[in-house]
């Protein structure tokens, strides 16, 4: 399959996405998007993300920091038990010392009430990898986060909530070595009731945190399908998979940081700040919360409500510029290289042709061309020849000529195909009301001996004649597209055409014998086929003008 169909409809809808004014602007579409148990991105409600383990270097500087900062607390709840003649323990604490856990040696980290905001302030940027599928196309379109700094929007995201700092300590006989040693085997009973479990102990800070989240990027995969079948196909979209690949950066704003917990004294809460300043800065905290971020954007009831508001808009776009008239039951076999969904947006085209609602209604369209004027459509001259009147040899020449009833004009859906090289299509006139075609021209006869002339004017009629047209189509989207008129070829049935001519000084009935004989009806008909054909470049402006027109305006609503 081409996915060059694929690719216009969306950089004609990109700009739209990425347009604050339009009614298809992304951050709107984000911000409405609600999971049927309540859940939205605008914000984005965290229960809890456990961040894990932090380990490599900065976990060793934050546990190392934690177990120092225990050991005050330690011998301060063991002079409170030694005070109160808890029986059984030693003089002193000079035999033993705190140290991080050597079967547990690293912090952990959990955020808990999290609050991620500014989610939907994002653009799109090109789609990319197509591929086709049975019914359609895949591709991924790389999502930019923090992309406004205007209409109400702040280019960051913010992150913030409660934080849970544990570290496992435990007490170690002095004196502490680098290779980290077994908890001391001398049990000490009674500094429970002091805060303190012997000689292992989970320690806990925790507080508020505010994060900012700046260049945060993912790619959406996603499918474009049709769905149905016959009148009943529709286009549907499907968000398959969320990831995020840039590596976005978290800063901490230390000044809205808090600490509070059990074994957080005036003595240990600077060293316990630090710990989590540490923490929060650390790579592997940046990489688990990626990892957090990316798992909520691509959580299934997330994407099954992105693919329904992705699907609702698209359809409300084919609907504004294509009306909603009923689809054709059948298309018949697509080109080579086409696939399902070229036939189905095809269709949606076939089907506005004959939708009195539509912009692209042909009445409509040549009624509405101004520059050039349609309806009535001017030919400079035809030569009809040269022909014997009474024994003279006569030269008829036809100038300023102007055809009229163009605008009673139709192209049913089962005169219209889709071929390789674009469209083909017979154009029927005088199918709505029964209006004729009306050809009017100055007639200048000529007598080729003397070369003497003498003036007249021309009416001919003719009855629901026809034109086979092959369109062709080009342009990046609809705000530069361009039609072109590949072929144009008339068909007027000789036996509806009656050409009526008088001049000056001839009698009639004589003229109009003369110019309704086939030979002559030839030339004139190939006359206004040449004549059509010089506009071909005029009627391609024509449809161009008003196909963008049109699909500007009917995406602007």
């Amino acid at each position: 399959m081409t996915a060059a169909l694929v690719d216009f409809v969306y950089a004609t809808l990109r700009k739209r996405i990425n347009n604050p004014d339009s009614p298809y602007w992304l951050p709107k579409i984000l911000e409405n998007i609600r999971t049927p148990d309540g859940h939205t991105l605008s914000p984005l409600a965290v229960d809890e993300w456990q961040l894990g383990a932090l380990s490599e270097e900065q976990g060793v500087t934050i546990a190392d920091t934690i177990a120092d900062a225990t050991w005050p607390f330690v011998k301060r709840a063991f002079k409170k038990a030694k005070d109160a003649g808890v029986p059984g323990l030693p003089k002193n604490l000079n035999a033993f010392t705190s140290q991080r856990s050597d079967t547990d040696q690293y912090p952990t980290l959990t955020l808990s009430e999290a609050t991620v905001a500014g989610l939907p302030n994002a653009t799109v940027g090109d789609l990319t990898g197509l591929t086709p599928t049975a019914n359609g196309y895949r591709g991924t379109v790389r999502v930019t986060a923090a992309a406004y700094d205007s209409h109400g929007y702040q280019p960051q995201i913010t992150i913030d909530g409660r934080y849970r700092l544990d570290q496992q300590v435990i007490v170690i006989d002095e004196p502490a070595t680098p290779d980290l040693k077994p908890p001391t085997k001398v049990m000490l009973k009674g500094l429970d009731a002091y805060g303190v479990e012997w000689p292992s102990q989970r320690i806990e800070g925790r507080g508020q945190f505010l994060f900012t989240v700046t260049d945060l990027a993912f790619d959406v995969r996603l499918s474009i399908e049709v769905t149905g079948a016959g009148t009943d196909r529709r286009a549907e979209v499907t968000v398959e998979s969320v990831a995020i690949v840039s590596t976005p950066v978290f800063t901490l704003d230390k000044d809205r940081l808090t600490i509070e917990g059990d074994t957080v004294t005036d003595l240990t809460k600077q060293a316990w700040i630090q710990s989590a300043v540490t923490a929060f800065n650390s790579p592997d905290a940046a990489t688990a919360l990626t990892a957090k971020l990316s798992d909520a954007l691509n959580a299934q009831d997330f994407r099954t409500q992105f693919s329904g508001a992705v699907t609702e808009r698209l359809g409300t776009a084919l609907d504004n510029v294509f009306g909603t008239a009923a689809l054709p039951a059948h298309s018949g076999p697509p080109p080579v290289g086409d696939g399902p969904l070229e036939v189905y947006l095809f269709d949606r085209a076939r089907a506005s042709l004959n939708d009195t609602g539509s912009g692209f209604y042909p009445p409509t369209v040549v009624r509405s061309s101004s520059d050039p004027k349609l309806d009535p459509l001017s030919i400079n001259s035809i030569d009809l020849g040269d022909h014997q009147i009474m024994g003279a040899s006569v030269n008829f020449t036809l100038s300023d000529v102007e055809i009229s009833g163009i605008a009673d004009v139709l192209i049913p859906v089962e005169d219209a195909s889709l071929v390789a090289e674009g469209v083909n299509a017979t154009v029927r006139f005088g199918r709505v009301s029964g209006t004729s075609i009306t050809l009017t021209a100055k007639v200048v006869a000529t007598f080729v001996k003397s070369g003497d002339h003498i003036d007249g004017t021309m009416n001919t009629t003719v009855q629901q004649p026809s034109a086979t047209v092959g369109l062709s189509a080009a342009g990046p989207d609809a705000d530069s597209l361009t039609i072109g008129v590949r072929s144009l070829t008339v068909d007027i049935d000789r036996t509806e055409l009656d050409i009526s001519v008088h001049v000056d000084g001839l009698p009639d009935k004589a003229v109009h014998d003369i110019l309704n004989t086939p030979q002559i009806k030839d030339d004139f008909v190939k006359g206004v086929q040449d004549g059509a054909g010089q506009r071909k470049d005029d009627i391609a402006k024509a449809l161009t003008d008003n196909a963008r027109k049109v699909i500007a305006e009917k995406l602007a609503d």
